[in-house]
């Protein structure tokens, strides 16, 4: 698992049905510290060759399939642009757990485009895990609490080059 720390927020665009059209950009507000958990799972399968005191298990690797992870204590205000005309329109300021909503939505019909950091050049497409719940706690009506978002990337790669980030 790595924790990677940036100054910038995490923006991930939205996609209609078609997966190439742009619909939404939500920027969306900075996690709290150790919020976010960017991990490369790795895929492939072992095989097991032979028996008893002759054996070995040898590895097909097929490459790592990234997963972004962020959590925030209490969620306020995220931003969202949306794409008309050839450009994205000026942003507006929503709730967070409303800016969540609409992610899960339209990720599950199309990978979104995911940008951990605005500061680091790494980017995937992704889409929510079906696993995690959206869940939202209430603080006295003013916020919500303990909001997170899990996306795991559609497709295996090479880890990103590090150097160049």
């Amino acid at each position: 698992m790595t924790v990677i720390y940036g100054l910038a927020q995490t923006r991930i665009t939205l996609y209609a049905s078609d997966g190439v059209t742009p619909t939404l950009r939500v920027t969306l507000q900075k996690e709290t510290r150790e919020g976010l958990t960017l991990s490369f799972k790795p895929e492939g399968v072992s095989h097991q060759l032979g028996s008893g005191a002759s054996w070995a298990k040898p590895w097909l690797h097929r490459g790592f399939r990234a997963q972004l992870e962020v959590k925030w204590d209490v969620g306020l205000e995220s931003s969202v642009e949306t794409w008309a005309s050839g450009a994205w329109g000026a942003a507006a300021t929503v709730p967070t757990a409303q800016a969540l909503s609409q992610i899960l939505a339209a990720a599950f019909q199309a990978p979104c485009l995911v940008e951990p950091h605005l500061d680091k050049a790494f980017s995937f497409s992704a889409q929510p895990d079906p696993g995690k719940a959206f869940g939202l706690k209430d603080l006295k009506g003013l916020a919500h609490t303990g909001l997170d978002l899990v996306l795991i990337q559609t497709t295996v790669a090479a880890l990103p080059d590090w150097s160049t980030l």
